[in-house]
């Protein structure tokens, strides 16, 4: 699949007091349109195969054919003038795509994003199947990025307003696309774990409408962020009272998943004006993963079955996924859980076990309370914010103290919500005329 981005540009959008509330409260602002599943467009919502009538063998193989028709559907839309360009994690998703473009490309014409630290698992896994792969890996380092309004307020505007979480990794990424440029193709993730089943129930169990709704909010609704909201404030008052499908199309946990949080959350954070490529969302792939046995689907087993026999050599190297590779010997994987184990028990008794390497967004938002650039951007960013007598100061100073086990979320949060009424105010200014 190949996007064009479709965005919600109103000036007045963020200055709608509901609007402003909801994403306090989530940190995106979710709808619920007559067909919110547009993500899943390709998809010809084939019935699901039953476990005692597949091979497991055989769907594994379905499945490398379809991730390589996945990889080649948008690939044949136009590759587009100037590089294939994969941002590279250190999860499954965009190793599968730097996987499958080197079976479409030369090497010469793909290139590895990074963004991040050394130090970082992210950074430092992608770095390695960067170097296995034997692709060019452009890579910016969080340290020498220069953190001001003026260019996230631009991030935002390059992308969807309301733009969830500007500040932090979808600000590096957006500095990653524009020192690549527009002339390159773009190869995006997107919705490859929802997809592949890591939101799906087990089999053998039952949800209803509305504990697939309670469960919903439980997981999305931002902790801490109470304060900032009035007593009257209804999470659940939008949500539709019946599901968008019928189950057997698609588990109401996932339905909810994909037609509210991946729409108006996940899918957001595609920029504008760039040729973005989305092989997860193509029909080839949605039709094999969407029908697969609910059975092999649980907890992505199918998805990293099929990785493991279409690219065994770059899934042959440590993921984020727990630390370890997807193909590795009866023993290290014996070790690892060994060591997981370990883990869990000192983690239950208040044992120390050594410092747990950072992300990018936990170093950043590190830097809220140290003396610098982004401390600055930050309070000259939530006093503005508070001028406008629209969240809580009480709140916003307590966060920006550091009190309560939640006050990183909520310098993020109110300060996302700050670029965003900017963004809005300066897109109002360049295209005057009636507010709607």
């Amino acid at each position: 699949m190949t996007d064009d981005v479709a965005t919600e540009q109103s000036a007045a959008f963020l200055l709608d007091a509901e609007r402003i509330q909801k994403y306090l409260a989530f940190g995106f602002v979710p709808t619920y349109p007559d067909e919110p599943l547009t993500l899943l467009a390709d998809w010809s919502r084939r019935p699901k195969l039953r476990a005692d009538e597949v091979d497991v063998g055989d769907l594994v193989r379905a499945g490398v054919t379809a991730l390589h028709s996945a990889i080649e559907q948008c690939a044949e839309r136009g590759p587009g003038t100037g590089q294939q360009v994969v941002l590279l994690s250190g999860g499954l998703d965009s190793r599968a795509i730097l996987g499958g473009l080197l079976e479409h490309f030369d090497r010469s014409e793909v290139v590895a994003a990074t963004f991040g630290m050394p130090g970082e698992r992210d950074y430092d896994f992608a770095a390695a199947v960067a170097a296995a792969a034997g692709v060019r890996h452009e890579r910016l380092e969080t340290a020498s990025v220069e953190w001001t309004t003026e260019g996230l307020v631009g991030s935002v505007l390059a992308r969807h307003l309301p733009l969830p979480f500007p500040f932090g990794q979808r600000y590096l990424s957006y500095l990653l696309h524009t020192r690549l440029g527009r002339e390159n193709t773009f190869w995006d993730g997107l919705c490859g774990d929802a997809v592949s089943g890591d939101w799906a129930p087990a089999e053998d169990e039952v949800w209803d409408w509305p504990s697939a709704v309670e469960d919903f909010l439980k997981v999305h609704l931002l902790p801490g962020t109470a304060p900032l909201l009035p007593d009257t404030f209804d999470p659940a008052a939008d949500i539709p009272t019946e599901p968008f499908h019928p189950a057997e199309l698609l588990t109401f946990p996932e339905q909810l998943d994909h037609g509210v949080r991946q729409r108006c959350y996940t899918g957001t954070r595609r920029l504008r004006d760039y040729r973005i490529n989305t092989p997860f969302l193509t029909g080839a792939w949605l039709d094999f993963m969407l029908s697969a046995p609910p059975r092999y689907r649980y907890d992505q087993h199918l998805y990293k079955e099929v990785l493991k026999a279409a690219f065994p050599r770059l899934f042959s190297l440590p993921t984020t996924l727990h630390g370890g590779p997807l193909v590795e010997s009866g023993a290290s994987r014996l070790a690892r859980g060994a060591r997981a184990r370990v883990r869990k028990t000192a983690d239950r008794l208040r044992l120390p076990t050594g410092a747990a390497r950072p992300d990018a967004n936990a170093r950043i938002r590190s830097a809220y309370r140290r003396p610098g650039p982004i401390q600055d951007l930050v309070r000259a960013n939530l006093t503005d914010l508070a001028g406008r007598d629209l969240v809580d100061e009480t709140a916003l100073r307590s966060a920006l103290a550091g009190y309560g086990p939640h006050a990183d979320s909520l310098v993020t949060i109110t300060l996302g919500l700050e670029l965003n009424l900017k963004a809005a105010e300066r897109q109002a200014r360049a295209e005057p005329g009636p507010r709607p």
